[in-house]
């Protein structure tokens, strides 16, 4: 059984099909038979939310999405990061075995510099304090995006550094693991599904809303008696995505034929959507009316967390000197 963990910065955005598909089911396979948890990174968001209320209110609905599509009795351990107090302590520690041009080459730091956004030493510290949270747990795989590998390979650096510096072998070494086979979702323009982009199906968007987004998506100007080819739709890109195989060549038979209109499609669409969205919205309505399940799982999940970096600090702590 391998130690598995992600962590997700409660921003305030809403999480969309695309998200859904390309990074949270992903994570849940894998967690399946393993020791997996995942950290809402409410610390890390202090480099950009200036705000109290926002972030309380953020790290919630990151909370609730999550218990939302897991379930509130997942065997996933979901916590806040700053439930967890000797993450600093353990960050501090990193900093002073961290070399100053390590954190010159992070991609973060330099995209930041480049677009003249605020900076701070949260920024430029950024992969230290995201290596405390790995390293903590001894991590063996951290789901990451492809844009992400940086920072493991950064994370890998420091536990070196730490390795070497006390000549004692503390930190186990993560490895990344980037799925290979997630397809791009296309949004309602037909570009990939972004929020930078505006044209995303968000997971907890209600029934209006919903429809109106599907009965927007761009297709092409054929009519209702033109034979249509399934394969260049937007529409049927998300049908097959969503939909059982068989209800799939159903609706592909359909495109073959004259008398299937676009708008036919993306009623069929909407139906699939909302029969596979249907679990997630019951169980989001469910939590919203008893909050209180989240916050004891919250609070089991960083209890659990809290124990095993007890144990590991013991460790540091020798070393060090502290």
């Amino acid at each position: 059984m391998k130690k598995i963990l992600t962590g997700v910065k409660p921003t305030g955005d809403q999480m969309h099909l695309g998200n859904l598909l390309g990074a949270v089911l992903p994570f849940k396979w894998i967690a399946e038979k393993n020791d997996a948890a995942i950290f809402i990174a409410d610390l890390h968001a202090l480099t950009s939310v200036k705000s109290a209320e926002n972030l309380r209110r953020n790290t919630h609905e990151m909370a609730l999405t999550y218990f939302s599509i897991f379930g509130i009795d997942t065997p996933v351990h979901i916590f806040r990061q700053s439930d967890i107090p000797l993450i600093p302590k353990l960050n501090w520690i990193l900093n002073n075995v961290t070399p100053y041009s390590l954190m010159l080459r992070a991609h973060s730091f330099k995209d930041s510099e480049a677009k003249w956004l605020d900076l701070n030493m949260g920024v430029f510290n950024y992969p230290i304090l995201m290596a405390a949270d790995i390293l903590a747990y001894d991590t063996d795989i951290v789901p990451v995006g492809a844009d992400q590998r940086q920072h493991l390979e950064m994370t890998r650096d420091i536990a070196k550094a730490f390795n070497k510096t006390y000549k004692a072998d503390i930190f186990k070494l993560p490895v990344e693991y980037i799925e290979p086979s997630v397809a791009t979702l296309p949004g309602i323009d037909g570009r990939k599904m972004s929020k930078s982009y505006g044209n995303f199906i968000g997971l907890f968007d209600d029934d209006k809303t919903l429809k109106k987004k599907v009965m927007s998506i761009v297709t092409d100007s054929k009519g209702v008696d033109d034979v249509k080819n399934p394969d260049e739709c937007n529409v049927f890109a998300l049908i097959q995505t969503f939909a059982t195989s068989d209800r799939t060549e159903s609706i592909r038979a359909k495109y073959l034929s004259p008398g299937y209109g676009y708008g036919h499609a993306k009623l069929e669409l909407l139906d699939i959507l909302t029969e596979y969205l249907k679990p997630y919205h019951e169980n989001r309505a469910m939590l919203e009316r008893n909050p209180e399940l989240i916050e004891a799982r919250l609070q089991e999940g960083a209890r659990i967390m809290n124990a095993r970096i007890e144990a590991k600090m013991e460790e540091v702590k020798k070393v060090v000197g502290l």
